[in-house]
């Protein structure tokens, strides 16, 4: 239990999978394969970074939880 939600494998795996889609979303933007002009460009890149480190650092905090049965507070 994290702040008073149960976590679940499906759960995890969730939060894994859409891990992996933003991941993949800000790799094809990187190679130029989904196209952005001009600035729209760096603005939709910087989101998605910023997106992908964000649910990565819960993603992984979540993952620790579960795995090791820490219990805060």
């Amino acid at each position: 239990m994290v702040f008073g939600i149960v976590l679940t494998p499906i759960m995890i795996v969730a939060g894994g999978g859409f891990l992996l889609a933003l991941m993949i979303a800000q790799i094809l933007i990187g190679l130029r394969k989904i196209s952005f002009k001009g600035r729209l460009h760096l603005q939709v890149h910087k989101s998605v970074a910023w997106a992908l480190l964000a649910t990565a650092l819960v993603h992984g905090f979540l993952g620790l939880v579960f795995a090791t049965g820490l219990k805060p507070g």
